[in-house]
């Protein structure tokens, strides 16, 4: 039972550290100051091309398997924490892929892996048998 309030706390702690973060952000640039993850401080534009385009194809993914999801099962109930994982697994994949293909530095590889360890958290947390405690 206590590993459960563990990886609870630790999921929460994630995301709610993800969603402060997905909230300041929009807000920094509005006044001008553009941060990309996790807290590089640049010029409007200067965010690297090859992580635009790793965040563009994970929204298409994510935004694909909704659709798809949509079609083939219609009403059925998803919690946020389910939205999270399907986005962080695509933005995983994505982020890998995109970055094999432009060569990027070995450093960057960083953020794939922390995407990666993301994702496991919320594919646990948005587990049947742990949802429940989010309720």
């Amino acid at each position: 039972m206590a590993e459960k309030k563990i990886l609870k706390l630790i999921a929460k702690i994630i995301i709610g550290f993800l969603g402060l973060w997905a909230l300041i952000i929009p807000i920094l640039y509005i006044f001008g100051t553009t941060i990309y993850f996790p807290f590089k401080i640049s010029g409007v534009e200067e965010i690297p091309y090859h992580r635009l385009q790793a965040v563009r194809i994970a929204v298409c993914f994510t935004f694909s398997y909704f659709a798809f999801r949509f079609l083939f099962i219609e009403y059925s109930k998803l919690y946020p924490v389910q939205f999270l994982d399907v986005f962080l697994k695509s933005l995983t994949l994505t982020s890998l892929l995109v970055y094999l293909n432009f060569g990027v530095e070995l450093k960057e590889y960083i953020l794939v892996i922390f995407f990666l360890t993301c994702s496991i958290i919320t594919h646990i947390a948005s587990g049947k048998k742990f949802r429940k405690y989010f309720n």
